[in-house]
């Protein structure tokens, strides 16, 4: 006998006593028809977005515009700014019309040269003052309205004993600032003033300890150190005697 017939022969032997139940049928057909019903939805759902992109993309470009080098330009109907190739609207009435861009300053080469263009504007009075420029050194933050240069900043002495003089007039007084520089000053008893200033009275400024008096023309002055071998006396006279601590906290040296 073969190797088959053996075979054949065990399988009879071992499914003689055996019977499919009546039911089976029915359960094969059932998991039959839950599978391709499965199927049918999967390949719906896949047909219905390839569709729905097929729809919406055609939708979506004849709402935008894609120029030649590959700008996007926003949706139809909302705030964009003219291109280069696109005429510019003409103003609404009452508006002046701004410069091609060849005039405005700063535009490349066309524009004006560097040597050609206005200096810088100097220092100006606080919101409320005078409309006339008021020149001052960057370490000068505050002046009070009104005034102009009277004396241009000038510094005299040499070697470690320096003084920086600048002073400023106007209608509604004056205001002189001297910065000393000397290896002798110890407080701000030492730097003095114009004429002999009298009552001195202590104050501060910055914090640090300062002394202040009259004038004899009139005027008011304080005087500190500012830092070790530097102090500076303010002086204010007329009505911008009235803002002397202003002017003077306004000093940075």
């Amino acid at each position: 006998m073969d190797l088959e017939s053996e075979l054949r022969t065990a399988m009879a032997e071992h499914t003689a006593g055996t019977s499919a139940p009546p039911s089976l049928a029915a359960v094969v057909r059932r998991r039959h028809r839950r599978r391709v019903v499965r199927i049918r939805v999967t390949v719906g759902a896949a047909v219905a977005a390839a569709v729905a992109a097929f729809v919406v993309t055609p939708a979506y470009n004849s709402m935008t515009h894609v120029d030649p080098a590959g700008m996007r330009e926003t949706p139809a109907g909302s705030p964009t700014a003219a291109s280069p190739d696109r005429p510019v609207p003409p103003p609404a009435p009452g508006l002046p019309a701004s410069p091609p861009s060849a005039e405005r300053p700063g535009a490349g080469a066309s524009g004006k040269p560097e040597a050609d263009r206005p200096p810088a504007p100097a220092h100006r009075d606080e919101p409320g003052g005078a409309p006339g420029p008021v020149r001052r050194p960057d370490w000068v933050t505050y002046l009070p309205p009104g005034l102009n240069v009277d004396r241009p900043c000038a510094e005299r002495g040499g070697g470690g004993d320096r003084t920086t003089t600048c002073r400023w007039s106007g209608g509604s007084g004056w205001v002189e600032i001297r910065v000393v520089r000397g290896t002798g000053l110890s407080g701000p008893e030492d730097l003095g003033g114009d004429g002999a200033p009298s009552m001195p009275r202590h104050t501060s400024v910055h914090g640090v300890r300062a002394v202040v008096s009259d004038r004899p023309d009139s005027g008011r002055q304080v005087a500190w150190m500012a830092r070790p071998g530097v102090g500076v006396v303010v002086a204010a006279g007329g009505s911008a005697r009235d803002q002397l601590m202003r002017v003077a906290e306004g000093v940075r040296v």
